[in-house]
């Protein structure tokens, strides 16, 4: 058979296509690894919410099945060396790193069904952690410019993890179904899937022969210093990528939050690239260094003021990133004539590492612990530390990085574009003159974003509200940077998408919390503990005094109080009774008084008869009929959740909007004085 002239022509571009790209492999080789961690990190950030809110929030498992689960996934990571020998590093890089972004396309379409989003994150989640070894290897066995854009890529990778995710206002295109993050992900895995066709059509000869492990072997005791990448990708996750934890800790806007993570990043990448450059035989003591920076760093970032807290992830972020260079540096420059390699193994035991780490950290909010999720922190630091030097990284004459490499940080610049144009275009909600009453309130329980069956869906929470029409609305469950609730910032994404200003009651660590939504000014608020304070799950009420117009302010209560994650136990009610009384000695009878919240318990249990007996009147008791249930949204059989009013004022309408956005359904009332 012929090939006709256009096929002729076709095959023609094609070569010199090929042949552009062959002959730049710092474009096409850094900016395939650079694609596949940025996809593997979304892919990362579904699989982790996933385990908790659909295995174990829809479909009941427990603790134990969840952690079996989660190290299946994890334990993937052994196979990287097998599959090496079956089908040689090319070929495993390409059928990884594509298939990691077809999973992550199809994550994009809404299939109705969250299961099978976490059976999608699942398998993409396996094949980035063999990609990571795999890669690796090969730059490995072909000297130090390789070794250098796969280093880079990584980097450049999560620099781009954060300004996509930072130009979503932190609500990641994974989750969302809209047109523009459908069509963004398409872009980014065609340029992924071009350069990956592009490296099968150029390698032909490599790719049909066997590995190489001849030459250039590394020992298992040096190969073990890539246990240092699960811990890495660790505090990027909880960390330094977490640009609602930077907003939250300083008190700073997002955009803000968001080009501070950035620069940081940014800054890691310049010295990285500066350090691979640097022909310093000894670098040793720069590990040294770093190591011990970072782990001061991270066990002093929860204290101190926001100015000395933003410094703190600045540094801390340039250190990470010299020393995830620093362990790549040492274990290209320790080949040893050894024909083996022992990457694979050092990569399947920090995959589980990372793995442990994620679950310990917020293994502390369900179950009471001898320890803090911050120290897990240092202790992740101290294990790159270790890493770091554990290598020699004494810099040999035969690792040339090419010197077009300061190309990558220049380019990098471009991502700040992101957010000065986000700052720039902000407009922080403004709070409008009110008339006085009779205003519209609400309370809403959010479950941490998450619907009935498990899928993360802001806009549909936020529609809920909206179509409500609330003038204040009291939100439970809000959550700012949990990697397990999807590391969004949940109230600064209702705030801009709602036009209304927020106060924040953060009451188990910064990110977790109640807080007030109010499209009338806020005049001012306080947060307040709750007892008993030995509990996983800490709780509080926030208090903000909110101007009515017409000389009339009203003191709103939000609250949400004690419930057990497992089954009901003995001592939970007394639990809700301290609280309940917490609520009753600070209200102190105040007139233009409104208490929102879940309160866990119903109308006939004691902590609820102490609220009305204390003066407080039940809002939908109040308009009289049966008051609808509100737990759980798709089948309604609890009442849990309030509104309350001091009895100077009087409630005019309840509704119960029916939805399955979250668990809980919210309440709505219209309060006249």
């Amino acid at each position: 058979m012929q090939n006709t002239p256009q096929a002729a022509t076709a095959n023609k571009r094609a070569t010199t296509l090929n042949g552009w790209l062959a002959a730049r492999p710092l474009l096409t080789e850094l900016v395939i690894t650079a694609l596949t961690v940025l996809l593997g990190m979304q892919t990362l950030r579904v699989l982790v919410p996933g385990l908790f809110w659909v295995l174990g929030g829809q479909m009941g498992w427990g603790a134990v099945q969840l952690g079996i689960v989660g190290f299946l996934v994890f334990l993937t990571a052994f196979l990287a060396g097998p599959l090496r020998k079956l089908s040689g590093d090319r070929y495993l890089i390409v059928a990884t790193a594509g298939g990691v972004g077809l999973l992550r396309l199809c994550m994009q379409v809404w299939w109705e069904e969250p299961l099978f989003n976490l059976a999608l994150a699942m398998a993409g989640t396996a094949l980035f952690i063999i990609f990571l070894p795999t890669c690796l290897d090969n730059a490995r066995l072909r000297g130090g410019p390789a070794i250098s854009r796969f280093a880079l890529g990584l980097l450049v990778g999560l620099a781009l993890d954060t300004a996509i995710n930072g130009a979503f206002n932190t609500y990641d295109i994974s989750w969302q179904i809209s047109l523009l993050p459908i069509l963004l992900t398409v872009l980014l895995v065609a340029i992924q899937w071009i350069l990956l066709a592009g490296m099968l059509r150029t390698s032909k000869a490599s790719l049909t022969a066997p590995p190489t492990t001849e030459a250039g072997g590394i020992s298992m005791s040096r190969s073990l210093a890539w246990l240092a990448i699960g811990p890495f990708l660790f505090l990027q996750l909880v960390v330094f990528q977490n640009i609602p934890r930077a907003a939250t800790l300083t008190g700073w806007s997002l955009p803000v939050a968001f080009g501070w993570t950035l620069l940081a990043q940014f800054m890691g990448l310049a010295i990285a690239t500066w350090l691979l450059l640097k022909m310093q035989r000894n670098l040793w003591p720069w590990a040294l260094a770093s190591g011990i920076g970072l782990v001061a760093v991270l066990a002093l970032s929860h204290q101190g003021a926001a100015v000395s807290t933003a410094v703190l992830l600045l540094i801390g972020q340039v250190l990470l990133s010299m020393l995830i260079v620093l362990v790549l540096i040492g274990i290209a420059a320790s080949s040893e004539k050894t024909g083996r390699s022992g990457i694979t193994l050092a990569n399947g035991l920090s995959m589980v590492l990372l793995l442990v780490f994620l679950l310990a950290y917020y293994a502390v909010y369900d179950i009471s612990l001898p320890y803090t999720n911050t120290m897990l922190e240092p202790i992740a630091a101290l294990i790159i530390a270790i890493c770091a030097p554990g290598t020699p990284v004494t810099r040999r004459q035969e690792i040339k990085v090419d010197p077009k490499t300061w190309a990558v940080p220049v380019v990098a610049l471009l991502l700040l574009i992101l957010p000065l144009a986000s700052a720039i275009s902000w407009q922080a909600p403004a709070a409008a003159p009110g008339k006085g009453f009779p205003i519209r309130v609400m309370d809403y329980n959010l479950h941490n974003g998450f619907n009935i069956k498990g899928h993360l869906d802001m806009e549909a929470i936020a529609q809920v509200i909206k179509d409500s029409d609330p003038d204040i609305v009291a939100l439970q469950e809000v959550c700012r940077g949990w990697v397990v609730n999807g590391r969004i910032d949940m109230l600064t994404w209702l705030s801009q998408r709602l036009d209304m200003s927020y106060v924040f009651g953060p009451t188990t660590g910064p990110l977790w919390g109640n807080a007030i939504l109010s499209r009338y000014p806020i005049v001012e608020y306080t947060q307040h503990d709750l007892p008993p304070r030995n509990l996983p799950l800490l709780r509080g009420f926030t208090s903000a005094t909110i101007d009515l117009g017409n000389g009339t302010q009203l003191q709103v209560i939000a609250t949400h109080f004690h419930h057990p994650a497992t089954i009901a136990r003995k001592g939970d009610a007394d639990i809700r009774l301290l609280q309940s009384a917490a609520i009753i000695d600070f209200w102190d009878s105040a007139d233009l008084t409104v208490l929102l919240g879940d309160l866990n318990g119903e109308p006939h249990d004691p902590e609820i008869k102490m609220l009305r007996q204390a003066g407080l009147v039940d809002a939908a008791a109040a308009v009289g009929g049966t008051p609808a249930c509100t737990s759980p949204s798709d089948n309604p059989q609890k009442r849990i959740d309030y509104i309350w009013v001091s009895p100077d004022l009087k409630v005019n309408e309840v509704q119960v909007p029916v939805t399955t956005a979250s668990d809980h359904l919210p309440v709505v009332a219209v309060i006249d004085r």
